[in-house]
């Protein structure tokens, strides 16, 4: 395993007890020299005179500097559609944060790229964003932070649990027309998604544009499907298909003003074969409100808009078996469950360490 801003790290010389806030530290060497210290719960182990990290934080560093020392807020736990809050607070300019959910085969179930959220005179406070699929298992997985200055970085290695949760299951009779638009390959659509897909997972880190929770497009409006739902659709063949929705359906009459759920810039605009009319709005890099099927667009793409602006009315194009809005909230590519964004700040960075430093300042009383 590398480790941040390492190369492969094959020797261990030395291991040193330090002050209490470090466990130890590990002298490294190939090409360079290298320190790394590491915090009282890290576990590690040695390979062929190589350091494998398995729990921890690891801070590595040349031996002519000081090591990397922020402050890191990541959860422990969650569940299948939530969007997962990671914050790092540093006293000293940061290059790059990542996040990584993996299952214990180390592969990813989801990434997300940080961003500078605030800063305070010298210390600057990071945000990562990471959601977690509908149909993610429940078990344990690990939750890998990966943080960068120079030639400096730091690798936070933790167990993440994912409780089991409940979605409602639902049938869909499709007309013959509906099931041709559905199943019928098509370059266009191939070529739809790839570019549906590049936009949803292209992060743009000056976006941040909204830190409050959500608007909700139709509160008071019938829902017709809703997040994580587990669709089997009867084709008109009587063939079956099984999907997930990623998003909730709100019943509305064609032509009802859609406004917008947060702040931010229209990333995408336009006609596609299945989701009709679509608008997506970045509200935080890498986090994506989407509008599908209505009758109008009224944003365009590049354009500014504010939490409850029109941008656009309600209909039944593309995939649709009756006038309704399709709303998705995305992170990364990641569909996550919106109604949970309605009730809570998308970013509290004022609240990140809150916990933290109340506790400090109790220690030793």
């Amino acid at each position: 395993m590398r480790l941040p801003g390492s190369a492969a790290l094959p020797a261990l010389l030395l291991l040193l007890l330090v002050h209490p806030l470090h466990a130890g530290t590990v002298l490294l060497t190939d090409p360079s020299l290298m320190l790394c210290v590491t915090d009282s719960d890290a576990r590690y182990s040695l390979v062929d005179g190589a350091l494998h990290p398995t729990q921890g934080l690891f801070s590595l560093f040349p031996p002519s500097t000081r090591p990397l020392e922020p402050r890191i807020k990541a959860p422990s736990q969650g569940r299948p559609g939530d969007l997962l809050q990671v914050f790092v607070s540093s006293g000293e300019p940061l290059a790059s944060v990542t996040v990584a959910l993996q299952n214990p085969g180390k592969q990813d179930l989801s990434r997300g790229a940080g961003f500078r959220a605030s800063s305070e005179g010298s210390r600057e406070t990071w945000a990562a964003l990471l959601g977690v699929p509908a149909d993610a298992s429940a078990r344990a997985y690990s939750l890998e932070l990966r943080i960068a200055a120079g030639p400096r970085s730091c690798l936070l290695l933790k167990t993440f649990t994912l409780e089991r949760r409940a979605f409602f299951s639902e049938r869909i009779g499709l007309t013959k027309d509906l099931t041709t638009l559905y199943t019928v390959p098509d370059v266009r659509k191939i070529a739809e998604y790839r570019v549906l897909s590049r936009v949803l997972t292209t992060p743009h880190p000056d976006a941040v544009f909204e830190t409050g929770a959500l608007l909700m497009p139709f509160p008071q409006a019938r829902r017709t499907s809703g997040y994580g739902d587990r669709r089997e659709y009867v084709l008109a063949d009587a063939a079956r298909e099984l999907s997930i929705h990623e998003g909730l359906d709100l019943a509305e009459p064609t032509g009802t003003p859609v406004p917008a759920s947060g702040r931010g810039r229209v990333v995408f605009a336009s006609s596609r074969i299945l989701t009709g009319n679509t608008i997506i709005v970045e509200h935080l890099p890498g986090l994506f409100s989407i509008y599908y099927h209505m009758s109008e667009l009224t944003a365009a793409e590049g354009q500014m808009v504010e939490k409850g602006q029109i941008i656009g009315k309600v209909g039944m194009t593309g995939f649709a078996t009756g006038p309704h809005l399709h709303w998705e909230v995305q992170s990364m590519g990641i569909a996550v469950d919106p109604d949970e964004l309605t009730q809570r700040p998308l970013l509290d960075t004022n609240a990140a360490f809150r916990d933290i430093e109340v506790r400090n300042s109790t220690e030793g009383r």
